[in-house]
């Protein structure tokens, strides 16, 4: 996402991310705050499984007609593999959605921002041990995104476009480990970009400075 100065108002359509956690819809809802992506939808299913949270879009997109949806999660979230997704396929053509999925773990994007991969690394702790090593005081969840990490994504934003390359070389990383991309954050970029245009961030330009 590229920051614009001046805000278009050309109408580009809805997209509905469904999140598996609370914690992942606080920090998109900071995204679409600092971004200014109006419309832009976050919505929490707290969900427990694959199955589940691709039904909960289902309904939210139909009940809502959304023009994208998206359901993001960690493998941890829902407990779930890579059988798992590559089997699930058929039923998201069928219902058009797409799944921003992140192996193993969501905060792997996180790290992506912060930290380079040279091989896959299939274990959770790494990614969570890492980000608070960098960052002070983090853990992800909602208690800390509505105190301590209210501004998170404004801190991480700044190496956005840098973290989206380290997620395209990493993809190809895991697809010769695991046989599937590590997460569909790619994608979801290019949605984002495409249905909310690029990031408004003129009222956020002290962080820049």
């Amino acid at each position: 996402m590229q920051v614009r100065k001046k805000k278009s108002t050309e109408f580009r359509g809805t997209l509905l991310l469904v999140t598996a956690t609370e914690a992942e819809a606080l920090y998109f809802s900071q995204m679409r705050k600092d971004c200014r992506f109006t419309n832009l939808n976050v919505v929490c299913s707290n969900a427990r499984s694959l199955k589940e949270i691709v039904s909960f879009a289902s309904k939210e997109k139909n009940r809502g007609k959304f023009d994208s949806t998206f359901c993001v999660f960690g493998f941890d979230d829902l407990n779930t593999n890579v059988q798992e997704i590559v089997e699930m396929e058929e039923t998201l053509q069928n219902r058009k959605i797409q799944l921003c999925y992140f192996n193993p773990t969501f905060e792997l994007w996180f790290y992506l921002h912060l930290g380079n991969l040279t091989g896959f690394v299939s274990d959770p702790e790494f990614f969570k041990s890492s980000i608070a090593k960098a960052i002070p005081g983090y853990e992800f969840t909602p208690e800390y995104l509505y105190t301590k990490g209210a501004n998170l994504h404004l801190q991480l934003f700044p190496r956005h476009a840098s973290a989206d390359l380290k997620a395209r070389e990493y993809n190809r990383l895991a697809i010769q480990k695991t046989g599937i991309k590590a997460s569909g954050v790619v994608e979801l970029d290019s949605a984002i970009t495409e249905i909310c245009g690029t990031a408004d961030m003129s009222h956020n330009t002290k962080i820049f400075k």
